[in-house]
C-alpha cells in the first residue's frame, strides 16, 4: 500500500487535491489529512500522519503541489515491489509561473540541493520506505523537511523520479521574487545558526 499524507495548512493554492482525484477508494492507496487545527507546526503534522499511516510506501505530499499524472501510480507499483531498488526521493520541481528566476531556483533545487546535496524539500514531495523512519521529527516550525532528509540521508541517497512536481510560487508573487529569495537565504543561515525555529517561521510568513 501507498500511503499519503497531507500536511494541510490554511487551505490557500491546494493544489494536492487535483493529485489524488481517482484515488480516494483505489485499495492500493490510504489518504491521511492532518491540519493545523490538530497541530500547530508542520512537523508534529507530518509525525501524526506517519503513525496513521500503514503502508510500505509513504509519501509527504505538500498541500501546496500538484503531482503530474503518473506519479501515485508509479509509487503504487514500488510499493509492490518486495525487492525495491530505491527507497526514498522527491519529484522534479517546477513552479506553476514562468519566469527566469523562477526556474534557476527550481533548476537549483532539483540538481544541487537534492541530487547533489541529499536535501529534498517537502514541495518536491518526499516519498520513502517506513523502514527508514527511526524517529519523528523535532517540533520545529520550519525546515522540517531538512530534518526529515539529514535522516532519510543516512541510509541512502535520494532519487528524483521523473514526473513534474509543480509548486505554487504564491509567496515568491506576493513577496517578490528578489526579496523572497534573500528571505530565504537569510532563514538558512538561520537554521544552521540554530535560531529558535518559531522567530524563523515569523520572519517566514510575514
Amino acid at each position: 500500500m501507498l500511503s499519503i499524507v497531507i500536511p494541510t495548512d490554511n487551505w490557500e493554492n491546494s493544489y494536492f487535491q487535483q493529485s489524488l482525484i481517482g484515488y480516494e477508494n483505489n485499495p492500493n492507496v490510504e489518504i491521511i489529512q492532518v491540519d493545523v487545527r490538530i497541530a500547530p507546526t508542520r512537523a508534529e503534522r507530518l509525525n501524526i500522519g506517519f503513525h496513521l499511516s500503514k503502508g510500505d510506501i509513504v509519501l509527504f505530499h505538500h498541500p501546496r503541489t500538484l503531482l503530474a499524472p503518473g506519479a501515485i501510480e508509479h509509487l503504487i507499483k514500488v510499493s509492490e515491489e518486495k525487492k525495491r531498488s530505491y527507497l526514498w526521493g522527491g519529484f522534479i520541481h517546477q513552479f506553476d509561473k514562468d519566469h527566469f528566476m523562477l526556474r534557476c531556483i527550481s533548476w537549483y533545487s532539483n540538481y544541487i540541493r537534492s541530487k547533489w546535496k541529499g536535501i529534498v524539500y517537502l514541495d518536491h514531495c518526499v516519498f520513502f520506505d517506513r523502514l527508514y523512519w527511526n524517529s519523528d521529527l523535532e517540533k520545529k516550525y520550519i525546515f522540517e523537511d531538512t530534518e526529515l532528509s539529514l535522516m532519510l540521508r543516512k541510509f541512502s541517497h535520494p532519487v528524483l523520479l521523473p514526473y513534474k512536481a509543480v509548486t505554487s510560487a504564491h509567496r515568491f508573487q506576493k513577496n517578490g521574487i528578489l526579496k523572497q529569495i534573500v528571505l530565504n537565504q537569510i532563514l538558512k543561515l538561520g537554521f544552521y545558526l540554530r535560531i529558535p525555529s518559531k522567530f524563523l517561521f515569523s520572519l517566514y510568513q510575514k
